[in-house]
């Protein structure tokens, strides 16, 4: 089949532009994964090498304040299911009294799929009906706090996003306060992230989702609803917080642990079955623990250096560490480096103990602590004779430059 020239470059044409084209869907939809400052592409051999064994298409570790450890896709826009229910908590926290009562509406009696067993009419105070929510993921008693704090759904879904907006959440929106999929009903890995930590800043949600099971009406005869986390009793340390399933947004898990004095959060975003999200946010906090602790990286009285005293000729007293220093290391960021900063001279009386400089400790750009040196000697003003002889050696080293 003879074909033109002209023909030839436009098929030519149209193969390259399609070529751009799905190479730019395919980075488009191309997972981005980091380990603490490096993204993984770039990352040095030894830390790419450490990647935690997990699969699942979106999540983050993050630390207490808020560093994070390891990420994927850590700011696409997904449904989020039940860990809705977190901000659900913490609008009805800040808006109300938890011994207050309220009356189940016959909208939150006639919520399906995820359910506390609430029935319209039923009486309970704020806190039973909380607990139902986060610890049985309940829909219908959601929907029961929504309308008993915001007067409607849609007025309590108002509370919700201006909160949002107020955390900074800038890709979290809300269309409901139990998490069914619903138009636009997002957020992503790191604003979720941001608002469990928020969350578990409150002791009453740390105390509820640490809960392994609750009596809805507090009573006794009723049966107790059993969490729906189920690494509480069963992963050390684990301390919360929130489970979701839909269609839309898969398996998801928002899991905290806390061992020592480190406490980690793992999101996990869209697994593909229900003990998967519980598998991964393990080894996501196995991984975590594994590289993320507390160390001594500066010792108390340890010498690092000698700061002259201007009263004398020849007089130095050492700079030592002022107490030991303990820090939070991420052992995949790289070396600790010392950054010491002396005076360039302190004047006599000096006393053991008084501040002589600063002990910078840091890892790359991030600074660890920092921590005062102090004089690890005292030494006391020269006297009337011994100052003039020094006036003397001073002079003549001035004139004969010794």
């Amino acid at each position: 089949m003879f074909m033109s020239r002209s023909s030839k470059c436009t098929v030519l044409s149209v193969v390259i532009t399609l070529s751009v084209l799905l190479a730019c869907v395919g980075a488009a939809f191309a997972a981005t994964e980091r380990i603490g400052d490096f993204e993984l592409d770039a990352a040095p051999g030894q830390v790419s090498s450490q990647r935690p064994s997990v699969s699942m298409p979106a999540g983050v570790l993050s630390t207490s304040d808020g560093r994070e450890l390891w990420s994927r896709d850590v700011d696409s826009e997904r449904a989020m299911a039940s860990t809705t229910k977190i901000m659900t908590a913490v609008i009805v926290l800040e808006s109300s009294s938890l011994d207050e009562t309220l009356a189940v509406t016959s909208s939150a009696g006639r919520m399906g799929e995820s359910v506390a067993g609430l029935k319209t009419g039923d009486v309970f105070t704020v806190r039973t009906v909380l607990e139902g929510m986060l610890v049985k993921s309940g829909n219908d008693a959601a929907e029961a706090l929504a309308v008993y704090v915001g007067g409607s759904e849609a007025e309590f879904v108002a509370m919700m996003n201006k909160k949002a907006e107020e955390l900074g959440l800038s890709a979290t929106q809300f269309a409901n306060p139990h998490g069914l999929d619903a138009i636009g009903h997002h957020t992503t890995a790191r604003d979720l992230a941001i608002l469990a930590r928020y969350a578990m800043s409150n002791d009453e949600f740390r105390r509820i989702v640490g809960l392994a099971s609750v009596d809805l009406d507090g009573q006794g005869p009723a049966p107790e609803l059993e969490t729906s986390n189920l690494l509480i009793g069963d992963y050390l340390g684990t301390t919360g917080i929130k489970t979701g399933w839909t269609n839309d947004a898969g398996y998801c898990l928002i899991a905290s642990a806390k061992r020592r004095d480190i406490e980690l959060y793992a999101v996990v975003l869209g697994t593909k079955t229900e003990s998967a999200r519980f598998d991964q946010a393990k080894a996501l906090l196995d991984w975590g623990f594994e590289h993320y602790a507390s160390r001594y990286i500066a010792s108390k009285d340890e010498t690092l250096g000698a700061v002259p005293v201007t009263d004398y000729l020849d007089v130095n007293v050492p700079a030592v560490v002022a107490e030991p220093v303990k820090s939070p290391v991420f052992d995949l960021d790289g070396d600790i480096v010392r950054k010491v900063d002396l005076y360039a001279g302190v004047e006599a009386p000096v006393s053991n103990g008084q501040k002589v400089g600063t002990l910078s400790l840091l890892q790359g750009e991030r600074l660890l602590a920092q921590v005062p040196l102090v004089s690890g000697a005292a030494v006391e003003r020269p006297g009337i004779f011994e100052r003039i002889w020094i006036g003397i050696v001073r002079g003549w080293r001035t004139i004969f430059g010794n």
